[in-house]
């Protein structure tokens, strides 16, 4: 049930996005193991002067095709599992792209199970 927030620069074409977005899910999938039709997502095509990032970070330095990956999901994920999804997604999309792996960063956001309705205005998650 995860729900995925890419924001990134407004000239990538649809083949990067679908790549961005594909390597993502994959990721989601291996790691986390949910089901292959759990896919939901949303890109955000971001102009330039709307991406804000220094040109350095935590001695990473950032190019200006940063990407910014926000994934909101259940919780219950073990910190190495966190961990390996960071470095999965980051190895599929730097591997499949140019998208250098330190323009790739990623924030999860865990949230309850009753915080979610997948139509009919209902809690599907809630037993």
């Amino acid at each position: 049930m995860p729900f995925v927030n890419i924001y990134l620069p407004e000239n990538y074409s649809r083949e990067l996005k679908e790549t961005i977005s594909y390597s993502v899910h994959e990721s989601l999938i291996e790691i986390f193991s949910i089901p292959v039709n759990d896919y939901f997502q949303v890109i955000h095509p971001v102009s330039p002067e709307n991406l804000i990032f220094p040109e350095s970070y935590l001695d990473i330095s950032h190019a200006p095709d940063l990407i910014y990956i926000q994934i909101i999901c259940g919780s219950g994920r073990t910190v190495e599992m966190k961990k390996s999804l960071y470095a999965v997604i980051v190895q599929k999309i730097s591997s499949r792209t140019c998208i250098s792996a330190n323009d790739i960063i990623i924030v999860l956001n865990e949230t309850a199970l009753e915080n979610w309705s997948f139509g009919l205005g209902k809690a599907q998650m809630i037993k």
